[in-house]
């Protein structure tokens, strides 16, 4: 169960870092100081909350101007007996949106993690450095090769609001290359039309979505995840429905 929970929590970010291909991009959806806040039940059961921020300032990596985004995820209620509270943070081209720097923090019951990832997008490399408690330092572990304007999993959650859903038909599908957990991923993604949904008594309407992700040990299959997302200039996350063989978990926007 708390490999479950911890590929949950990931995949409250992972379905929208896939949708980042083909069509073009404004910048006019970026909103800096923008806070979302999520929480995630499972049945009548409150197992963990997250949030996403939009930094109010701009920022430079080397010659790039960029966006940071942060996106973090916690067990909470039930799920707290599986200690998880997961960080992401990236640094966001303004221009082009590719990923030029981004970090990883993981703390999963006895497990820990802290990891830098710097992206080459020139070389079309990544290099991941990993944080070694007996040196109190940050060690080179691997260089990767990486598919042109790659983007890590938060650039993928930027891009996918940046895109006019509006121009999309039914069936439309999405594939895009990313870089995630020290692979390469190439993903597809079904455009299922629009949807009036509820949350809190709101009636909201939204774009409905649905990344195709084969069976496994967590998920039951074909349609076992869908995302919608608002139907306005913000297309933001507003509800993310996962089958797994546990039942149906669900992270709705709180705020």
């Amino acid at each position: 169960m708390i490999k479950s929970l911890y590929f949950l929590l990931i995949l409250w970010f992972f379905p929208v870092s896939v949708f980042s291909q083909s069509k073009k991009l404004s910048a006019r959806k970026v909103f800096p100081g923008e806070t979302l806040y999520y929480e995630a039940n499972w049945g009548f059961l409150n197992i963990g909350r997250a949030r996403t921020v939009i930094d109010k300032k701009i920022y430079k990596i080397g010659s790039n101007v960029c966006y940071k985004i942060e996106a973090e995820g916690q067990s909470e209620g039930f799920g707290k007996i599986f200690n998880v509270h997961d960080k992401w943070t990236a640094y966001i081209d303004t221009a082009t949106f590719v990923t030029h720097k981004s970090y990883r923090s993981i703390r999963e019951g006895n497990k820990e993690l802290d990891e830098i990832a710097t992206f080459d997008q020139i070389k079309k490399k990544v290099a991941v450095k990993l944080y070694d408690k007996k040196t109190d330092a940050y060690v080179l572990s691997k260089v990767y090769d990486t598919p042109e304007h790659c983007k890590d999993i938060i650039a993928g959650f930027l891009t996918v609001r940046l895109e006019e859903l509006t121009g999309y038909s039914v069936g439309d599908t999405i594939t895009v290359n990313g870089f995630y957990e020290d692979e390469i991923y190439k993903i597809s993604v079904l455009y299922l039309g629009k949807e009036l949904i509820t949350i809190k008594n709101t009636k909201i309407s939204c774009h409905k979505l649905m990344p195709v992700v084969p069976k496994n040990s967590l998920f039951d299959g074909y349609n076992s995840v869908v995302v919608w997302l608002s139907d306005d200039i913000y297309q933001s996350i507003i509800r993310i429905k996962a089958k797994m063989f546990i039942g149906y978990v669900v992270m709705d926007f709180k705020k």
